[in-house]
């Protein structure tokens, strides 16, 4: 099945915002193992603290946040088709939802795509005022 330039590009911007914030998560583990070689364990963090990542949505222009553990964000995506948005920043077109929680809804993508390499993507997709 063919999508469309304009559904790619937004999928795309999906993808990079979720290496963005997975950087987070592995700047964290450097961060601990730091911790623990300079022999201060008790500085390592717990997994459920919570965490505000960015929303994976596909305006290129969101700038939401969602609280969220990192241990509960891997476990999200260990299905890589997922992603974590801010309540209704969810594209019918291109997502399902499949289930919401309080402050976002977990997304699964109805097309996959390669990773993208470059940038975030220019799309129709607006959330401001959401």
């Amino acid at each position: 099945m063919t999508i469309s330039v304009a559904e790619r590009r937004q999928i795309e911007n999906e993808m990079i915002f979720r290496r963005i914030n997975e950087q987070v998560g592995a700047d964290l583990d450097t961060l601990d193992a730091m911790h623990i070689e300079d022999g201060n364990p008790h500085l390592v963090r717990d997994d459920d603290v919570e965490l505000h990542f960015q929303c994976e949505c596909s305006d290129e222009n969101c700038t939401a946040r969602i609280p969220i553990s990192l241990s509960r964000y891997r476990q999200i995506h260990l299905n890589r088709d997922m992603f974590i948005v801010k309540l209704k920043h969810q594209v019918q077109e291109i997502e399902d939802i499949v289930s919401s929680e309080a402050r976002y809804c977990i997304v699964k993508k109805k097309h996959s795509t390669p990773e993208p390499k470059g940038q975030l993507n220019k799309t129709t997709i607006n959330n401001k005022g959401l």
